[in-house]
């Protein structure tokens, strides 16, 4: 596998060639602003030539032609080369100068020239070879490339390598590392985090990297989840299935033990299927994901629920009573038939935990945006250190009073809030007993 992937080579050749379109743009810039403007270098040499001919016809037109003769010699050779005087009618190079064919400028004319008018009458024309001098400060022909300099060409080139180099490296490296983390969760290390690595660049790479971690730990809790359940799930399995084998065995032993036998296996297949009906239950719940487009009463939802509790309730002698304020809107989206199985665990919880006399409170009212159910009991409670865990699978509370429940109840009741968007809690009360409090969304 190579070191570098196609993303790194389109990164760095794209930016690289904008980077050398950049620089063709800006030079033609230039360029096309210098074809309006005279540049610097050409302006300061005019300036210099018309200085040294404003000196010179001074000291002609005060001193004459000893007097220019005198000034020039003082003049650095390559500034004497580039000046010549004459009669105004006839101009006639000094002597030892070379005079270019005159080029014409688009700023000016090739030749700066001054008229001077001696004591004795006699006028001159002075004259500095401007064009000469300008081809004199670049001497020769650079080469070029692109319409630009070979060094600026070539400095372009190397700059834009090392910024595209360093910008494709940047961009491509958390790519390679988002690439590794993915193909080890693949293979099933769910420990692997990338936010650590990733939190100094303060970008959006940051921002998936945080992304990324919050994603592995909650496959981490969940694959944890999962096999704790199928754990649970065998362990609760194997009891009945020992005592089923059991009593197949002592009816084979002692045929006169057929019909016990029999009873014994009829109770133990029913364990099992409501055990398999429940975490069917458990199962659909927690796979249901969005609860469905169907509205329904809660208050009317809870008012079958009670009823039914209380025809239960009749053997035990135990009071369910419903509070709801009267008329208001409880409308809810979701699954009722979900909400239904979510609530009945809870108030059958309740009345399990409950002896005769005592009373389970089921209140609904309206909170905001929610609409809040608490189920309340007067039983014993549950201990403080089990509340946080009494809604995880296969939890049970050592009572006589907990009957052969499987754990599964409040586990499925949180499942069912959850997916409805809800909020389930649990509290003991001040005076004795249990309150769950669960908050649904209120449709509106």
């Amino acid at each position: 596998m190579s070191t570098r992937g196609r993303l790194f080579w389109k990164i760095l050749l794209g930016f690289w060639l904008i980077f050398l379109l950049i620089t063709q743009l800006l030079w033609a810039g230039f360029s096309l602003y210098g074809s309006h403007h005279e540049p610097p270098e050409e302006s300061m040499a005019r300036r210099m030539a018309e200085l040294q001919l404003a000196s010179a016809a001074s000291v002609m037109a005060r001193g004459g032609l000893p007097a220019l003769n005198a000034l020039m010699a003082d003049w650095p050779a390559p500034q004497r080369q580039f000046f010549s005087f004459g009669p105004a009618l006839g101009l006639s190079p000094a002597a030892g100068t070379d005079v270019a064919p005159s080029e014409q400028s688009r700023f000016s004319e090739p030749f700066i020239t001054r008229q001077v008018t001696l004591p004795d009458g006699r006028a001159y024309q002075l004259r500095y070879d401007i064009q000469s001098l300008r081809r004199s400060s670049h001497p020769g022909s650079r080469g070029s490339i692109l319409h630009m300099p070979s060094p600026l060409f070539w400095l372009g080139m190397a700059v834009g390598l090392l910024f595209s180099l360093l910008l494709a490296w940047n961009l491509t490296r958390p790519m390679r590392q988002l690439r590794r983390a993915f193909a080890r969760v693949a293979q099933g290390d769910l420990t692997v985090r990338l936010y650590p690595v990733m939190r100094r660049r303060h970008d959006e790479i940051t921002d998936v990297a945080r992304d990324f971690d919050a994603m592995a730990e909650r496959l981490n809790v969940l694959v944890s989840a999962r096999e704790a359940l199928l754990h649970d799930v065998s362990h609760e399995l194997r009891s009945p299935l020992a005592r089923l084998q059991l009593a197949i065995g002592l009816a084979h032993q002692n045929p006169k033990n057929v019909g016990s036998s029999l009873d014994r296996i009829e109770h133990e297949a029913g364990r099992l299927d409501r055990m398999i009906g429940e975490l069917l239950a458990l199962s659909r719940a927690e796979n249901q994901g969005t609860p469905g487009e169907d509205y329904f009463d809660l208050l009317g939802l809870l008012e079958a629920v009670v009823n039914d509790a209380r025809y239960e309730a009749q053997v035990p002698g135990v009071e369910i009573r419903l509070i709801a304020h009267q008329p208001e809107d409880y409308t809810v989206k979701g699954n009722a038939e979900m909400m239904r199985r979510g609530v009945e665990n809870i108030v059958r919880n309740a009345l399990r935990f409950s002896t005769q006399g005592q009373q389970v409170t089921v209140t609904l009212t309206r909170e905001d945006a929610w609409l809040v159910v608490t189920v309340s009991d007067q039983g014993p409670g549950v201990d403080e250190s089990k509340l946080s865990s009494i809604f995880d699978p296969f939890v049970r509370v050592n009572s006589p009073q907990a009957g052969k429940g499987y754990g599964l109840g409040l586990a499925i009741t949180r499942k069912v809030v959850l997916a409805h968007g809800g909020q389930v809690e649990a509290h003991n009360e001040p005076d004795g007993g249990l309150l769950i409090l669960i908050r649904i969304p209120h449709w509106r």
